[in-house]
């Protein structure tokens, strides 16, 4: 099973599903979230991340706008509805002087090789407000001649004009939020969409010249079955996006209590959301696209495949990424930042962010030790990449892989017993039945995964 090139989900036994279905980090980051703590010393931060500055490496900027106009029951991102006009508005002029603040003190030097727009709804802002905020950004800081523009929108908020502003804007690359195309799961997620709209929404952007667009899915949401979720995803490959994100539901009502809505109806179980999984897969395999670390698909042309075949690929807060090596600054409430050995996060209340006077809103962060950046490479070379070099890891970072890890290549045997990873005299390298448990494997090199209680903090990894 493990020797095969596209093995399919729906073929892995149940009881192996049952074996290793815990709660897990997605691992975005290492350390992961829930170690940031506020007692963080943020002087030291700003020395890092002046260090940084001086360095002049590349960086990736990240904006979050937390506003949508309706409440989707299935999200767990930071989200607030509103329907006021001036919401909008108000929160632009914050995100301003926080980025001012930002890009003056630490990224004078530096040049941006990747922005992104996330939510929330960055398209809940009318077309100009979005044109004025990455015109400020453009005035602030540097941008590299190719850097990479992408935005997160809502199908149901935008049409073809809107797309034109973005498109004008600079925008290159675009994220569609389609969940699925049944209407009944989207009667009970409350988030309806026209399949015809959001085809002529992709018909314009071609028009344009805009090919780089992706689609998110996602499985195992109340209400989908194996028959007419794989017509959703059949109908989605047909419409020939570059890439498709199927992520799996992460039902965490302890962090979104509006998930609670859900329980009412039939949540899939882990084995039929493996079914469901597996039943896209095939899908999307047969249809041309390769499949992409966790969650994602592309079509071989793609530079996401190609960086997974040269293994440079590389994951951070927006998910997977070709942009190896650029620290990212996060803009907005609750948005997190990575800038050298540092993560930092911003408060979530977004009254006292748009009050706030001199830009500054870290709240909670972490600075990484030596030993939190070796595991962290460790961890984002097998979670991205599927394989590990050993005596490239010993090579930079002069240890003894067999020795520092000796507990953690003991708890690997159980996992090369059941064929998710072949352990070489110098290497690792997750098999294809180990891509389905990336998240299991990873967690054997988290050191606080083995002290802290992972229920309530993580969704299934499965």
């Amino acid at each position: 099973m493990a020797g095969r090139k596209d093995l399919n989900p729906m073929d892995i036994p149940h009881s192996l599903l049952a074996k290793h279905n815990r709660s897990g980090p997605r691992y975005t980051s290492y350390p992961t979230a829930p170690q940031f703590t506020d007692n963080i010393d943020l002087e030291a931060v700003r020395s890092i991340w002046t260090d940084a500055n001086r360095s002049n490496a590349g960086l990736s900027l990240y904006t979050h706008f937390p506003f949508c106009r309706s409440r989707c029951l299935y999200c767990g991102c930071f989200t607030e509805v509103h329907h006021r006009l001036d919401t909008g508005r108000v929160y632009l002029s914050a995100l301003k002087k926080e980025a001012s603040k930002l890009l003056r003190d630490f990224a004078s030097n530096r040049r941006v090789h990747q922005l992104a727009l996330g939510g929330g709804t960055p398209t809940y802002l009318g077309h100009e407000q979005l044109a004025d905020y990455i015109n400020f950004l453009r005035s602030a800081v540097k941008f590299a001649s190719d850097a990479e523009l992408s935005v997160e929108v809502d199908p149901r908020s935008v049409d073809e004009h809107y797309l034109d502003s973005l498109v004008e804007t600079g925008f290159n690359r675009f994220s569609f939020g389609v969940q699925d195309l049944d209407p009944k799961v989207q009667d009970i997620i409350q988030r309806p969409l026209e399949e015809q709209h959001l085809h002529k929404l992709l018909t314009h952007l071609r028009s344009r010249k805009r090919e780089a667009f992706n689609l998110d899915l996602i499985y195992g949401l109340p209400g989908q079955n194996i028959t007419s979720f794989s017509e959703t995803v059949r109908k989605i490959a047909a419409l020939r996006p570059s890439r498709i994100a199927l992520f799996g539901y992460a039902h965490v009502p302890w962090v979104s209590p509006h998930q609670k809505a859900l329980e009412k109806y039939s949540i899939p179980n882990p084995n039929e959301r493996m079914s469901l999984f597996g039943t896209a897969f095939e899908v999307l395999i047969g249809a041309g696209y390769k499949h992409i670390g966790m969650d994602h698909f592309a079509l071989p042309e793609d530079e996401l495949f190609r960086a997974l075949q040269s293994r440079t690929l590389t994951r951070n807060f927006m998910g997977y990424t070709t942009k190896k090596g650029l620290d990212l600054m996060g803009i907005g409430a609750s948005s997190i930042s990575s800038v050298g050995r540092t993560y930092v996060q911003n408060g979530k209340d977004i009254l006292a962010y748009n009050k706030r006077k001199d830009g500054f809103h870290w709240e909670k962060g972490i600075i990484l030790d030596e030993e939190d950046l070796l595991r962290r490479e460790i961890i984002l070379d097998l979670f991205c990449n599927f394989y590990l070099d050993q005596s490239a890891i010993e090579n930079k970072w002069g240890v003894s892989f067999s020795r520092q890890f000796a507990q953690e290549l003991h708890d690997l045997g159980p996992m090369a017993d059941d064929g998710l990873i072949s352990m070489g005299q110098h290497s690792l390298e997750v098999t294809p039945l180990g891509r389905f448990f990336i998240r299991n494997i990873c967690m054997v090199f988290d050191k606080y995964i083995k002290s802290e209680y992972t229920e309530g903090r993580y969704s299934k990894t499965i």
